[in-house]
């Protein structure tokens, strides 16, 4: 389970005078891409980012899980910083001072930190009275804190 940010190449200038050659990675996944996150984890981040109805449904200690969107919060919110972190690394880009992997490592990091920290700040909704009593705590996402630090980001070339 993970978000995919895709590079779209625009032209808006004539680049016809200018040796322009983009190789290397198309994406960036961020969250718990394939090969990355153990199934586990994966599960977890399902159960939470969209909720179960519980019992044969799976889901916590059988009860239903309220849906979390702690993945698309991130993405949302921070769809503005991401979008400028682009532009603000275009010019490197046409003038070979950086590479396409390297803007797209940048942005990976940048995204995984606030997949994390919408992690740790959501409150709503709360967990049960019960949920917290087994638990010792009353951060809904947050039990061992292993889903949290699974979260992380792969470049790849989109194929």
């Amino acid at each position: 389970m993970s978000f995919t940010v895709d590079v779209v190449r625009r032209r808006r200038v004539d680049l016809s005078k200018i040796q322009l050659s983009l190789r290397g990675p198309k994406k960036v996944k961020v969250g718990f891409p394939s090969g990355e996150a153990d199934s586990d984890n994966i599960q977890k981040a399902v159960w939470n980012e969209f909720g179960t109805r519980g019992g044969a449904s799976g889901g916590g200690w059988g009860g239903p899980v309220p849906e979390r969107p702690f993945l698309r919060n991130a993405m949302r919110d921070n769809k503005g910083k991401y979008r400028n972190g682009m532009r603000a690394s275009a010019a490197k880009l046409l003038t070979g001072k950086t590479s396409i992997s390297v803007v797209l490592a940048k942005l990976g990091i940048m995204a995984q930190g606030d997949v994390q920290e919408s992690i740790t700040s959501l409150q709503s909704p709360p967990n049960s009275p019960t949920t917290i009593e087994l638990k010792g705590s009353s951060n809904p996402l947050i039990d061992s804190g292993e889903m949290r630090g699974a979260v992380t980001y792969k470049v790849w070339d989109g194929s």
